[in-house]
């Protein structure tokens, strides 16, 4: 059994994504540091996308198709933002995508936190899932699959 909730662990992951694109932005932490948080953004992503919003369709579908078209939204600044800093680019140079996605996830977070996340604690198991769960190779969320030439 998961030692946290469904919603402290998705928390958590708001938090530490927040923390590490704002230490992008002002200068208090790396390239390195700033793909660790792109990366747990895209697992954070998959884990709402294939685990929590299947478990809570029924309930809060029309919340699930916003936050989904917004995911779709922060998605090309994410690539973005990690072929720069695989390629080298400076902080500085990433200043405008860095404060666009870090606006989304300000007006986007607090909106699952409220909405989704307290309903998920009711579903047993929930937790388990997204503890379990793994992000495959290559994976893209709902609002860009298909659009990929």
């Amino acid at each position: 059994m998961s030692a946290q909730s469904a919603s402290e662990l998705l928390q958590q992951q708001h938090r530490d994504i927040d923390f590490g694109i704002q230490g992008a932005m002002d200068g208090s932490s790396d390239q390195v540091e700033l793909l660790r948080s792109l990366d747990l953004l895209r697992a954070h992503l998959h884990l709402e996308e294939t685990v929590l919003f299947p478990a809570l369709e029924g309930s809060v579908g029309l919340s699930i198709m916003v936050m989904e078209r917004e995911h779709g939204l922060m998605w090309p600044l994410m690539e973005s933002l990690a072929a720069a800093c695989r390629g080298g680019a400076s902080l500085e140079s990433m200043e405008g995508d860095l404060d666009e996605l870090f606006g989304l996830l300000q007006v986007h977070n607090p909106k699952e936190e409220q909405i989704l996340y307290g309903v998920a604690d009711e579903h047993a198991g929930l937790a388990d899932a997204l503890a379990a769960a793994r992000l495959p190779e290559g994976w893209t969320c709902k609002a860009v699959q298909g659009r990929r030439v």
